[in-house]
């Protein structure tokens, strides 16, 4: 693992020994590389295709430094740090790829530095990055910071609780950073978007609902529904992988 600095935070970043095409791969929310990455094998493929993966911890997660005020999640930070990553490789514009948080992550990365873009997947994301989220992304963090897991009635709260738990995650930081990526993205945001760009989610994930939507605004982006996935089990999906490979693969 090498580090980058950014300001206060030292970053943790992981980087695949095989593949020549640099890929930059952005985690999700109270997720870190291994979990998203790694563990959903992720590694092998895109190497077997070319690709070398480089993966960092985003601030608050997995060894990166954590934060505990909500300002210090605001997304144009957040992509400051990947912009930092991209940076260090010294390799020109690197494909990207985020999941969740980290496909908003990378939208903002897009639309504010389209150098360092050459193609953009915004996977396990679609109608949720066109509405308002600051209701629920505060349950998240109360059901966060409470001591007792979240009731089954309170299903997406208690899904990223558990989550955290079984991660060992900080959670107070994730609470923090739950409360400062809230960004309802526009027509012109996403309009700014230059990079080919894939959309993907899968087709019963209620968290990132419909993707054709956030496709739509996006010149030029193709739109993938996943068969019978939902937000957790979409990210390690073989159709996903396919369909990822197959885009960078075509669009280059």
């Amino acid at each position: 693992m090498k580090q980058v600095t950014r300001g206060d935070a030292v970053l943790h970043v992981y980087e695949a020994e095989a593949g020549d095409r640099p890929i930059m791969l952005v985690h999700g929310f109270a997720s870190d590389h291994v979990t998203n990455w790694v563990a959903p094998g992720w590694i092998e493929p895109l190497s077997q295709a070319g690709f070398r993966a480089v993966a960092p911890d985003l601030r608050g997660h997995g060894s990166t430094t954590k934060f505990y005020d909500s300002a210090a999640y605001a997304l144009e930070e957040m992509a400051g740090d990947v912009a930092a990553v991209i940076e260090s490789l010294d390799a020109g514009p690197v494909d990207v790829m985020g999941y969740s948080m980290g496909a908003f992550t990378s939208a903002v990365l897009a639309a504010q530095r389209p150098e360092l873009v050459s193609h953009l997947v915004l996977a396990g994301v679609g109608e949720n990055m066109l509405r308002e989220t600051g209701h629920r992304n505060e349950e998240i963090a109360q059901g966060l910071l409470q001591d007792d897991v979240p009731t089954q009635s309170q299903e997406v709260p208690r899904r990223f609780r558990l989550f955290a738990d079984q991660t060992g995650a900080d959670k107070q930081a994730l609470a923090a950073c739950i409360r400062g990526i809230g960004k309802v993205f526009t027509a012109n945001d996403l309009g700014a978007i230059s990079a080919p760009t894939l959309v993907i989610a899968g087709e019963t994930d209620d968290v990132a609902r419909d993707p054709a939507p956030l496709a739509a605004l996006i010149p030029g982006a193709e739109c993938v529904v996943v068969p019978r996935r939902d937000h957790m089990r979409a990210v390690g999906d073989k159709v996903t992988k396919a369909e990822v490979i197959r885009f960078l693969t075509d669009a280059d």
